[in-house]
């Protein structure tokens, strides 16, 4: 294989989430992760699978701007973030350099959520990839439907039921209301299940993580970190809170 092909079959690898078999049972197209964008266009119901407090959190580093599409770092997943549930916010929401290469270079990061659903319409499931701000939305909602109805039922759980997911009115995030679908009987085998969430989240090597760095725009990441280069290229450390809202459908993670 020539050393053009080997550098085109690194690419294609990069580009493909870990995990042998992890789209298996779906038709060809379809991914574990919904399309937020147009599968969520006019509303979409699934069974919610898990309460919030047991969705899996994680941290990618990426940097754009919105408005004319560049793209100054590649998103990738944070090194410094957990593999599985169950782990606590606050032990991974500072940067940390001596676990990932990517916070050593000070590339801006951003906190991303999997809500595992179970799709009505290919009878498996599948995982909405969230940012911070969703997130939010749907807990928001999530409690405030959960609440209501425990005035009629004081066991009632949105775990385990229809719940429907939309795009706000604004176009700039979702919502969760109620459904009125019935519940599949094959939708409860997977209330509890153990996801793979360390596949879904393609966590890179190192070493392609210091090729992207080393791709990436000079003026967002501090490429004098990174090893092989020389000198100061030292980048102001980004702030979180000004990346511009992208619910891009095609985006998916990593």
């Amino acid at each position: 294989m020539s050393i053009r092909d080997q550098l085109k079959q690194r690419e294609e690898d990069r580009q493909t989430p870990k995990g042998n078999g992890l789209n298996e049972g779906l038709p060809e197209g379809v991914t574990r992760y919904v399309r937020l964008g147009s599968e969520l266009k006019d509303g979409r119901q699934f069974v919610m699978l898990a309460d919030p407090d047991t969705w899996f959190f994680y941290f990618c580093h990426e940097d754009g701007d919105f408005a004319t599409r560049a793209t100054y770092v590649k998103k990738h997943t944070c090194l410094h973030s957990p593999r599985g549930t169950g782990a606590e916010l606050k032990g991974f929401t500072k940067a940390n350099g001596g676990a990932c290469i990517s916070c050593k270079a000070k590339a801006k990061r951003k906190l991303y959520f999997m809500v595992p659903v179970f799709d009505l319409e290919y009878q498996t499931w599948r995982v909405l990839d969230i940012k911070e701000f969703h997130a939010m939305n749907l807990i928001g909602d999530y409690d405030k439907l959960e609440k209501a109805a425990k005035k009629f039922s004081k066991d009632y759980t949105v775990v385990g039921d229809i719940i429907t997911i939309t795009k706000t009115s604004d176009g700039k995030s979702y919502s969760l209301g109620s459904g009125d679908a019935e519940v599949p009987a094959d939708a409860a085998q997977f209330v509890g299940f153990d996801f793979p969430y360390e596949e879904l989240a393609n966590f890179r090597d190192e070493d392609d993580i210091i090729t992207l760095l080393n791709e990436a725009d000079p003026g967002h990441v501090d490429k004098s970190v990174l090893p092989g280069v020389s000198g100061a290229n030292s980048a102001p450390a980004p702030s979180d809170a000004d990346a511009p809202i992208d619910i891009s459908d095609e985006e998916l993670p990593f």
